[in-house]
């Protein structure tokens, strides 16, 4: 059937040219049915379950089924079809209702049948399989002797299900073997290797093989290493001798596992230690006998570096965390030599523009601090940067945030009073503490940043003494440093700057939101009358600039700046709770002499970094300071080389640690220096940060980076290597990450819970997690 649409073409449609259309629309209608396929009858059709070919023992059945569609008829009959030279009677049967039965042996070669199902509707439809039949799979109950020494053996083999033509397999290759009976079999050859062997046995044709049973191949020949274990220091070299016995061949080839990075040994078995303490500490020497090439003997060699906990917590004081590389590059030039380096390197690139994103300085934060060369600088931005504080709940973009953090890099071993003038002139320190416009629009001068330049970036609220303890009057309350009056003065004598332009040049109205390069003046917008900052007299009519320097001058030169910088910087780099003895000597080292300038950073850091306080290896229990979910982070990334991937990508969690990269909350920052540890007389100014939360968010972040991608960090395999000794890896992991100081209690309880993890991955992981979560690892010692 076929329905008709005529579209008549536009115009007129004249009479005598009907009878001629009719004509038309009928050879049209001829032609379409002729060309139109007709829709064929509804076909049967059969399908066979299963499908693909199957394979059944001797006496064995197989149920087939069949699935008729196209009919209402559903009705089937069953037949087997012999392969070509096969007769009928030695293929088995099938049923009528598809049960098929498979003869008393295979057929010859194996040859399969070909099972056919057909439609009792429509005989042409129909669905085809093949069955192999074979023989079941035997069973291997035991060999004799269990043992066999190198060279030609004979092996018997018991069990059952065994037919003509069965096969002994050693290591799945066939061994030349005679069928005794049913259940015995005895094979021939050649063990050639010592070790462990697995036996099968295969019945012809392609049925399944026994269960495996294992064999050792023993050899006569015996190695021993000795030493067989020793303690060397990195760098030296031991001798070590092999003993071969049970052969006339006493030659012996060395090696060292993981070698070059464990150490060297030549062929006479001098063996060269490592310049630093491989991961894990422990490396194993193989002496294999020539006279087989598989029999070896071994000597295990503990690489202890007399320094490593000297050179880790020196390190862990002067960069964001101990890396191998830098373990032994500091061994060897020991810790006056590595600071100069320090202080000669160049510093870490810092890349503006106005499109620089809050990510992109996020990244150039945390990735300077993971990967810069010069580490001991980006330790001192860290600390710069929780005492002279910019953040971006305010600084909301990249671009106001990177020109200071590199201005804190260019001046973290330069003059403090440089830090100071240089950052009163910052334009995003401008924007944060208002001082950029302050004076400009008229109205009182911008208190912001003369209060906090004065009480957080040098002299405190409090006089000090030269260690830092508080001065008190009479009544035994605190001296302040500055007054009210102070405030309002500084105000004044900072008037009139504003943000620079692409130009250099400013109206009257001043500029706005401009960050490269320092603010620059405005004309005739600074307060040109006399102030007195601190006591000290600033004369009128002085330039802006001069009015600039008299302040800065009088802020540098008070008292207060030696023990105040020294304090924090200490707090830090080293510990929160330094001795008045140790804070004085920083305190004069920053306020110089002789060819020392004041305020000189190097000679500060110098003091503070190589006094015997901070050199003691072995410090009291209340020494230290807790590390910043920041720090913690990348001391565990550099102590195992993980790579944690653009900052960014994971910077939302640290606001769960409650520190925000680059947003601290307030002016003080991500914590207080002032705070103590609750319920105590001890200073810990990161505790005020550490939370449950922060605990628990810490711990899960470390989990994910050593547990990805799953089920383990590849850079991790050294201790997954010694995992099976719960020993050796609670020993690698307390080198890497702790130097040897890993207290009893704590390994006890990594110990206990070590052996308990499924497979080797799972104890490392847990080693780890147990380790780096712990208290000895979370502060820094």
């Amino acid at each position: 059937m076929v329905a008709w649409l005529v579209h008549h073409a536009r115009g007129n449609v004249r009479t005598e040219d009907l009878s001629v259309r009719r004509l038309i629309l009928v050879l049209v209608a001829v032609l379409s049915l002729s060309t139109v396929p007709r829709t064929a009858a509804s076909a049967v059709t059969v399908a066979i379950d299963p499908r693909a070919a199957v394979t059944v023992p001797v006496n064995g059945t197989r149920q087939f089924s069949a699935k008729v569609g196209g009919t209402t008829n559903t009705a089937v009959t069953w037949s087997l079809t012999p392969p070509p030279g096969v007769s009928a009677g030695a293929i088995g049967r099938i049923s009528a209702a598809g049960k098929y039965t498979a003869p008393a042996s295979p057929l010859p070669n194996f040859a399969a049948v070909t099972v056919t199902v057909t439609s009792a509707a429509d005989p042409t439809a129909r669905a085809s399989n093949t069955i192999t039949v074979v023989y079941p799979a035997p069973v291997l109950n035991g060999l004799s002797p269990a043992s066999l020494p190198l060279g030609a053996f004979t092996l018997t083999a018991s069990g059952s299900g065994f037919v003509s033509g069965a096969r002994v397999q050693w290591n799945g290759a066939p061994l030349s073997t005679t069928v005794v009976s049913a259940t015995q079999l005895t094979a021939v050859g050649t063990a050639a290797q010592p070790g462990t062997v697995n036996i099968t046995v295969a019945n012809p044709g392609p049925g399944p093989v026994s269960a495996v049973r294992t064999l050792s191949v023993i050899s006569g020949v015996a190695v021993s290493v000795t030493p067989s274990s020793v303690s060397l220091s990195p760098g030296t070299t031991l001798q070590f001798k092999a003993t071969v016995s049970g052969n006339t061949n006493t030659a012996v080839t060395w090696s060292v596992v993981g070698s070059p990075a464990t150490g060297i040994i030549d062929a006479t078995g001098l063996y060269t230690a490592p310049g630093s303490s491989p991961v894990g500490g422990v490396v194993t020497v193989y002496a294999v006998a020539a006279a087989d090439g598989v029999t070896r003997g071994s000597a295990s060699v503990s690489i202890q570096d007399p320094l490593a906990l000297s050179n880790g917590r020196f390190l862990e004081q002067t960069t964001f965390g101990p890396t191998p590389a830098s373990m032994a590059h500091l061994q060897q030039a020991g810790k006056a030599a590595f600071l100069a380096e320090q202080f000669a390197l160049p510093e870490s690139a810092w890349p503006y523009s106005s499109t620089t994103t809050r990510a992109d300085a996020i990244d150039l934060f945390f990735g300077n601090a993971l990967g810069g060369a010069d580490q001991l600088r980006q330790r001192v931005i860290f600390a710069l940067s929780e005492i002279i504080v910019v953040a971006m709940n305010k600084n909301t973009n990249g671009n106001e945030i990177v020109p200071w953090l590199s201005l804190l890099s260019r001046n973290a071993f330069g003059n403090y009073r440089t830090l100071l003038r240089e950052i009163t002139l910052d334009a995003s320190m401008g924007k944060y503490l208002d001082l950029a416009n302050s004076g400009v629009a008229g109205g009182a001068p911008n208190e912001n940043y003369p209060r906090e330049v004065m009480q957080l970036f040098s002299i405190g609220v409090s006089l000090l003494n030269i260690d830092g303890s508080v001065q008190t009057d009479s009544a035994g309350n605190p001296v302040p440093t500055y007054t009210q009056t102070d405030v309002q003065q500084l105000a004044r004598a900072l008037t009139g700057w504003t943000f620079n332009s692409a130009t250099g040049m400013t109206g009257s109205g001043g500029n706005w939101n401009y960050y490269p390069g320092p603010m620059i003046p405005v004309p005739g917008k600074h307060v040109t009358s006399a102030k007195t900052v601190l006591g000290r007299v600033i004369p009128a009519n002085q330039t802006i600039q001069q009015d600039l320097d008299s302040t800065i001058d009088t802020i540098f030169n008070h008292p207060n700046v030696g023990p105040f910088v020294a304090t924090r910087l200490i707090r830090a780099l080293v510990t929160s709770n330094p001795s008045p003895a140790y804070i004085t000597r920083v305190a004069q080292a920053f306020n110089g002499g002789g060819t020392t300038a004041r305020g000189d950073m190097k000679n500060v850091l110098q003091a503070i970094l190589l006094d015997p306080e901070a050199r003691n290896d072995t410090p009291p229990s209340t020494f230290g300071r807790l590390r910043t979910p920041m720090q913690h982070t990348i001391a565990l990334a550099r102590a195992l080389n993980l790579d944690p991937g653009p900052a960014s990508q994971f910077a939302y969690l640290f606001y769960g640690m409650n520190e925000g990269l680059l947003d601290a909350p307030s002016v003080f920052g991500h914590y207080s220096p002032l705070f103590h540890i609750p319920r105590s007389p001890w200073f810990g100014p990161e505790f005020q940060i550490y939370a449950v939360s922060d605990a628990i968010d810490r711990a899960n972040l470390f989990y994910y980076l050593i547990a990805s991608p799953w089920p383990i960090d590849p850079v991790l395999q050294p201790f997954v290597a010694i995992a099976a000794d719960p020993t050796a890896l609670v020993n690698a992991i307390d080198t890497t990450l702790l130097y040897g100081r890993m207290l009893p209690q704590t390994r006890a309880a990594i110990l206990t819970s070590t052996p308990t993890m499924y497979d080797a991955n799972q104890r490392v992981l847990n080693a780890l997690y147990l380790t780096f979560t712990s208290g000895e690892y979370l502060v820094q010692h």
